[in-house]
């Protein structure tokens, strides 16, 4: 999760006033398996302008964002006031609303007590919505409602007036319920099957409230830089109800293996002239289901393959393939016996069935040949923005891998306007093959593979298989470091690690600022015939160079200890 939307970013430069914080958590529920709270734009103006992404928005890029943004609402009201004006008023009242939440920031708190029967809640606290009586929050959600044409009652807890509608749920034996309030100065809405009045009845009788929740403490107490959001996921809590439901979602629990993770725990906020996250998963059990394709195994930039020296975005990570076989099938069982518990016991010899037919064994012809290593890149050489992006896989046994792909999409039954074709191609003393898919008249491109140097190579199209090749033999140059990305690698204490990942948003927004005066150029031609629709100034285009100074590459550094895996992050963008 990251801080600031780009929305935020936008409606940061706008006027603002300072919304008071109080405390939100107080009224969430107090066993909230899910929590989050971002500060808002206003609790961390002098940060974000203190970043490289922040100095960029006082200048010409905040500028054409702005407008961009004023643009688009602007035609939408003209628009929706032609055909509806009671819908552009409603409009018009969101986006003020939506100014005022950025800028306050927002608190969320679900608990999920029991599946069946339902009983779950999710409470929003927008913190300083409510001020001075303003209350326009809590209009418009009255106002959205009524619209609904559910039956709203009111009801006064102590100095609230609390507001409630209910709505029936079909083929259930409770109701959902929707409620919202003044609770002192913030705006509270609650979703979920608990009477409103009784909730609010809760919260003055203090049954709600994270102050005692561990993992809330722990992120609140975080304090290695300054956080803008912070949230827990506490998944065995939600394990733990859907257990409840019967032993067949007990065993799809397992299957997933949720349960080895006790907690994931994140925050994010500001260091420096960059963004900074850190994401971290409590996993003191044993690593059942999906987890077990987790490695703990260290890489470092040394083991990494010859990427594109214009390698725009990469990333490497420990994973142990070779078990997805067995991690499928215990998914496929578990959902099996949920959904049609009549054709469990078919599963297995269904499977054995589909490869007799095949002339492949899936776990050890194919599973079984991949190593633990998996890498993935993007070149603007071999396809632009992240079009080109090329996927490696570690493997043990290529040739019979390879062999296992032929004898599988040979087998394939025909049937009647429906192909699956492989057609084979030699390149520098390497074999590769491209996949399509053909229905009819229609044919599409699946991609191409091919093995070389013990790594499977798959591309949407060969030129990101020749690329590899060309500098598996040094005929092309191959990425290193820059002294930038090595400073930053530099402020990571581990120098091995389980994943990596790095990602230069430069290239990017460059490539799509240079496109962006063409496109709206375009349009704007075309303005003389939408009734009311200005032009765009295209003066208010920043220079891409410009909007890109001063930002610099993210890099993500994963590590993992065998009982808890850590994800740090800095970058020069807050985006989501």
């Amino acid at each position: 999760m990251r801080k600031p939307m780009a929305l935020a970013a936008v409606l940061l430069l706008m006027p603002g006033w300072a919304l008071a914080q109080t405390g939100a958590e107080n009224v969430l529920p107090a066993r909230s398996q899910l929590y989050f709270r971002w500060d808002g734009a206003n609790a961390h103006r002098k940060e974000f302008e203190s970043t490289a992404f922040g100095k960029a928005m006082k200048g010409d890029t905040g500028k054409f964002l702005v407008e961009l943004w004023s643009y688009a609402k602007d035609n939408i009201e003209q628009l929706l006031d032609q055909k509806d004006p009671q819908a552009a008023g409603i409009f018009k009242e969101v986006t003020k609303t939506l100014h005022t939440v950025v800028q306050s920031g927002v608190v969320v708190g679900f608990e999920l007590d029991k599946v069946n029967p339902p009983r779950a809640n999710l409470v929003m606290v927008f913190p300083g919505t409510a001020a001075d009586n303003k209350g326009a929050l809590l209009a418009l959600i009255q106002q959205a409602a009524e619209a609904t044409g559910a039956e709203i009652k009111k009801e006064t807890i102590g100095r609230r007036a609390v507001q409630r509608a209910e709505i029936p749920i079909p083929n259930s034996p409770v109701n959902l319920y929707v409620g919202w309030w003044k609770e002192a100065n913030d705006s509270v809405l609650l979703l979920g099957t608990d009477d409103p009045i009784e909730y609010v009845r809760g919260v003055d009788a203090k049954k709600t409230g994270l102050a005692k929740n561990p993992y809330f403490q722990k992120v609140q107490g975080f304090k290695e830089f300054p956080t803008g959001s912070r949230g827990f996921l506490d998944l065995q809590g939600l394990a733990g109800a859907f257990e409840d439901l019967s032993p067949e979602a007990a065993k799809l629990v397992g299957a997933l293996g949720v349960k080895g993770i006790k907690s994931i725990t994140f925050v994010s906020g500001y260091e420096g002239a960059g963004f900074r996250d850190v994401f971290e998963v409590d996993m003191p059990g044993p690593r059942t289901g999906l987890l077990s394709l987790t490695s703990s195994k260290k890489l470092s930039l040394k083991d990494l393959p010859p990427l594109p020296s214009d390698a725009t975005s990469f990333s490497a990570a420990s994973m142990d393939v070779g078990k997805g076989y067995d991690v499928i099938l215990g998914l496929v069982e578990s959902g099996v016996r949920i959904f049609a518990p009549e054709q469990a016991d078919n599963v297995v010899p269904g499977i054995k069935a589909v490869e007799q037919v095949l002339g492949v064994n899936f776990r050890d012809d194919l599973f079984g040949t991949f190593g633990d290593m998996t890498v993935s890149y993007s070149s603007p050489a071999e396809g632009p923005l992240s079009l080109g992006t090329t996927t490696l896989f570690k493997v043990k046994d290529g040739p019979k891998l390879v062999r296992s792909i032929e004898t599988l999409i040979k087998n394939i039954p025909n049937n009647p306007g429906f192909e699956v074709v492989l057609k084979k191609k030699t390149y520098r003393d390497v074999e590769m093959m491209d996949v399509y898919f053909k229905a009819n008249e229609f044919s599409n491109r699946l991609g191409s593979f091919a093995v070389y140097k013990d790594w499977f190579i798959f591309a949407q199209y060969p030129q990101g298989i020749k690329g590899f090749v060309l500098r598996s033999q040094g005929e092309l140059p191959t990425w290193k470091a820059t002294p930038e990305l090595t400073k930053m690698l530099d402020q990571f204490p581990a120098k091995e690690f389980t994943a990596v990942q790095v990602s230069d948003p430069r290239a990017t927004i460059q490539t799509v600022l240079s496109f962006t005066p063409v496109v709206i150029d375009l349009l704007n031609k075309l303005t003389p015939f939408v009734p009311n629709l200005r032009p765009f100034d295209i003066d208010l285009i920043p220079h891409a160079q410009e909007a890109t100074r001063g930002l610099m590459p993210s890099v993500t550094i994963t590590t993992d200890d065998g009982k808890r895996l850590r994800s740090d992050t800095r970058s020069s963008i807050g985006l989501p």
